[in-house]
């Protein structure tokens, strides 16, 4: 979000990078988002769930940087990342819906899926 040196200059930051990466093969252009959460509980609640005080998850979304921006859907990035599960294709050109399938905040976001079940079924 700051490659450039200011929060949120998403055509700054993807100008640079592509400036960056000007003389990179394409077979050296991998590029991967991580996105890490923890779930933190007081550890009264945790306890009463069958949790740990904290779970923490990471989702990984493995792809490759473009040449040049595709797609105007998303912010950020997108528009030069092209997810390994979508060949030709940026992830600002993939719907909401296949985004959040393949995204790594999607990724990390559904592994604590069966602590908030428990956590939810711990509070009735």
């Amino acid at each position: 979000a700051r490659w450039c040196g200011a929060h949120g200059e998403d055509a700054e930051n993807n100008r640079l990078l592509l400036a960056q990466l000007s003389d990179v093969p394409n077979d050296r252009r991998a590029a991967r988002f991580v996105s890490s959460c923890v779930l933190a509980l007081p550890a009264e609640i945790a306890d009463a769930a069958g949790l740990a005080p904290e779970v923490a998850v990471t989702g990984e979304w493995e792809g490759r940087i473009l040449r040049a921006e595709q797609g105007t859907n998303g912010f950020g990035y997108d528009p030069l990342f092209e997810p390994a599960e979508a060949p030709g294709q940026s992830s600002a050109e993939l719907t909401p819906e296949r985004k959040d399938e393949l995204s790594h905040r999607g990724k990390a976001l559904q592994q604590l899926v069966p602590a908030l079940r428990a956590l939810a079924q711990s509070a009735q």
